[in-house]
């Protein structure tokens, strides 16, 4: 079980056993007292425990309420095998993305092997499903795709807040195909009524049909055009680390962004050679997303792809 659901549930029932608790004292319940009092320390107890761990592979839980859900009984089988095809579509090209720096404007999704969740449970109080990545290995440290689970949950959430501002700093991030996989999960849960609770290791948060509703407007009416163009400029600064350049080009434009993954890689191996890429003139192959967020003034981001070649 979710952490977060199992730690949740245990505090539930400590409130409840505490409330019996005081009233089994007030009757001058003895025996009543002392059951509750044991129940109370165990129940203290696995809360410590479970509060003091923490889960370093990727679980989700997503749990549906609205039209497409009778009570905790069930969920139509249509909409619930379009959400979850939706939502992994969307965690796969985040997680490639992510991995890569860019993906390509068609074609087979890089790394789709490795962000593969699995249903592990049926959650039940309203109804959904909790996903979890499953690995034969202990890992030391958060993997990848936890980290990238928790970047769509964040994700999902700014794109539906109230605040615009959350939106177009989301929008940033993206390019066309994560918009359309984003877009694709609101279109579904819109369609059919449905209301949306997510719950990982950190976030908890509830999309109700206005906010669904707000989401797929927002995602439907924003535009993402790409371009791959071939700049020529100094390289002004790299950040290997976060994955950032700057450049000045030839028409005195300051050119900046994120680097992809296969470019930091070159830019590591020129370093590597003994050469110094930085101050030099290069042709640099860029992709350029101009993101038209709706009612907003569109903006630029640059991804620089690869160093083609020294100038000079």
């Amino acid at each position: 079980m979710l952490r977060k659901i199992k730690l949740d549930g245990l505090e539930a029932e400590l409130s409840t056993v505490n409330a019996l608790l005081a009233k089994a004292a007030e009757a001058g319940d003895f025996v009543g007292k002392l059951q509750f009092s044991k129940r109370k320390q165990v129940l203290e107890t696995d809360i410590e425990a479970i509060s003091h761990t923490s889960e370093k592979l990727a679980s989700v839980a997503l749990l549906f309420g609205g039209v497409p859900v009778l009570g905790s009984r069930g969920i139509s089988a249509d909409f619930a095998g379009n959400a979850l095809e939706n939502f992994q579509d969307l965690v796969a090209k985040t997680f490639a993305k992510s991995e890569w720096g860019s993906l390509a404007e068609r074609g087979p999704i890089p790394l789709r092997d490795s962000s593969h969740l699995m249903i592990t449970e049926v959650a039940r109080g309203s109804f959904g499903f909790v996903l979890n990545e499953l690995s034969e290995q202990t890992e030391i440290a958060d993997t990848a795709l936890k980290l990238q689970v928790e970047e769509v949950a964040t994700l999902l959430q700014r794109t539906a807040s109230p605040n615009e501002l959350d939106f177009e700093e989301a929008a940033e991030s993206l390019d066309s195909r994560v918009l359309t996989a984003l877009k694709n999960f609101f279109v579904t849960l819109d369609s059919n009524g449905a209301t949306l609770r997510v719950v990982e290791d950190v976030a908890d948060f509830t999309l109700d049909e206005a906010a669904i509703h707000r989401g797929r407007r927002r995602t439907e009416a924003t535009q993402i055009q790409e371009n791959d163009l071939t700049i020529t400029g100094t390289l002004t600064g790299v950040l290997p680390d976060h994955r950032k350049f700057e450049a000045k080009a030839e028409d005195n434009r300051t050119v900046y962004g994120t680097v992809s993954k296969e470019g930091i890689k070159q830019f590591d191996g020129l370093v590597a050679k003994g050469q110094t890429p930085i101050g030099k003139r290069w042709n640099l192959k860029i992709r350029r997303r101009v993101i038209a967020p709706w009612n907003r003034p569109s903006r630029e981001i640059n991804t620089l792809l690869e160093f083609v070649g020294q100038v000079d």
